[in-house]
């Protein structure tokens, strides 16, 4: 049985979806894609080696060994973006979803906690919760640059409250470039456990590196078992030709979905252990191919959920919308027959809540295709370590394919560093005094403001 499905269909046009793009142009975009994809594996990305190479696999099992051992309660992970992202979407997809509620479902396994923002409110929360068990609480915190404002104040915080606890260095792991930056000035003058991130791997590509890997190992996820499935489809990207090829099929459909208009790029889970995933592809998305004027627009919904909030619009709204659905759902429930006198609920009595859910499914896409709202599905058997390790790198490939087709670089972020530059200036970093003046002159103007 296939672990991953990708079904086009509903994304070609046909009597039944007239919203759906050419088979011709597919064909076109996927044969470019497969000229460049026999030049991409001579000379490859630095994130397409990562399932090959294991890096630091062996430090990452031994590091993750010792506080297995080590009564660790709290796992406190510093990071915003790339830095977290990655880590969430295995934590959502792997664990037991009200892990953190209590022990039978922690099974022995640390609470964790991963701070992606620095609204105070909730870091003082969590603050309120570690100091009673800083001597169990491991912190890692993340920044490749090792320069991330939000981390590295999120650890000047925490790291003097881990000082409360006994023997705290041997419980703060950085995860950080090999050669540079703030967060190894720190390690190599304080001794701390160290993990890095590869050369050449940016942030939103680093969930196959100690980004992403080494808090799952802590939490008892196989990792050799996500690095076996991103392998595996590795295999199938390099060798499966042109649409057979699921990279370049889907960098296709999103490229020529955007050029047709529909830049407005939705991905819909209907599994809820999908949902931090659907966050991560915003950002890989987003951050990858944002740029000079092109890129289209990711947005996230959930199903069922949001077919009560969001199909309305993607039924009957403007036409500006490709919806990528995704499915998967092997437990079962069956619904009892409560309420005997009442017929209108025989449909559904003596039936099973996986019965109801794929129907919902199936509904929304047959709505939307008779909507001419083009749409496709990615279906998966089961999720475990293994089907996720194949979705990431899939995904990351077909970003990687669609930086070709609008002939971008998908692995800077200009815009967000002139972000970072700002908030440097505003708080006062020394060297950017002329972009701290041209920041007072803008926010001490004139303001049209209305209060209550």
């Amino acid at each position: 049985m296939s672990t991953i499905t990708l079904d086009i269909t509903n994304s070609l046009k046909s009597s039944g979806n007239k919203g759906g793009l050419e088979k011709k142009a597919v064909n076109s975009a996927a044969s470019e894609l497969g000229q460049y994809n026999k030049a991409l594996w001579k000379n490859p990305y630095g994130f397409m080696e990562l399932p090959g190479k294991r890096f630091q696999f062996k430090e990452i099992k031994e590091l993750a060994g010792r506080y297995k051992k080590g009564k660790i309660k709290n796992l406190v992970i510093l990071g915003i973006g790339g830095s977290s992202l990655g880590t969430e979407t295995i934590f959502d997809a792997l664990l037991h979803p009200f892990h953190n509620y209590g022990e039978d479902m922690r099974k022995g396994l640390p609470r964790y906690f991963i701070l992606d923002n620095i609204d105070p409110h909730t870091i003082n929360r969590i603050v309120d919760v570690v100091r009673k068990e800083i001597d169990h609480t491991l912190l890692v915190a993340i920044s490749k640059s090792g320069e991330t404002p939000e981390t590295i104040s999120q650890f000047m915080i925490f790291k003097r409250l881990m000082e409360k606890g006994k023997n705290f260095k041997e419980k703060i792991i950085l995860i950080t470039d090999q050669k540079k930056g703030i967060l190894k000035q720190i390690s190599d003058k304080e001794g701390y456990h160290v993990l890095n991130v590869p050369e050449g791997v940016g942030g939103r590509f680093s969930v196959l590196t100690p980004v992403g890997l080494f808090p799952s190992a802590v939490m008892g996820i196989a990792i050799d078992d996500i690095a076996r499935g991103a392998l595996d489809m590795s295999n199938h990207i390099r060798k499966a030709k042109y649409t057979n090829n699921m990279a370049i099929a889907l960098a296709s459909i999103l490229y020529l979905m955007d050029k047709s208009g529909r830049n407005i790029h939705v991905i819909m889970p209907y599994c809820e252990r999908l949902s931090g995933f659907a966050d991560w592809f915003r950002q890989l998305e987003a951050e990858s191919l944002g740029k000079n004027s092109f890129g289209p627009t990711p947005t996230k919904s959930m199903g069922v959920t949001d077919q009560h909030s969001q199909l309305q619009l993607y039924v009957d709204g403007p036409k500006d919308k490709c919806i990528m659905l995704m499915y998967s759902a092997r437990e079962r429930r069956p619904i009892t027959k409560t309420f005997p006198y009442i017929a209108e609920l025989d449909y559904l009595a003596k039936k099973d809540l996986n019965e109801l859910f794929h129907a919902e499914f199936l509904g929304t896409s047959l709505s939307l295709n008779e909507a001419n709202t083009p749409n496709f599905t990615v279906l998966l058997n089961d999720i475990n370590a293994y089907s996720l390790g194949a979705l990431f790198f899939l995904y990351e490939m077909a970003i990687a394919y669609l930086g070709h087709l609008y002939g971008i670089d998908p692995f800077d972020q200009p815009g967000v560093e002139l972000g970072k530059i700002y908030t440097k200036a505003i708080m006062g970093k020394t060297g950017l005094e002329k972009q701290k003046n041209k920041a007072d002159l803008i926010l001490s103007a004139p303001k049209t403001l209305t209060t209550f």
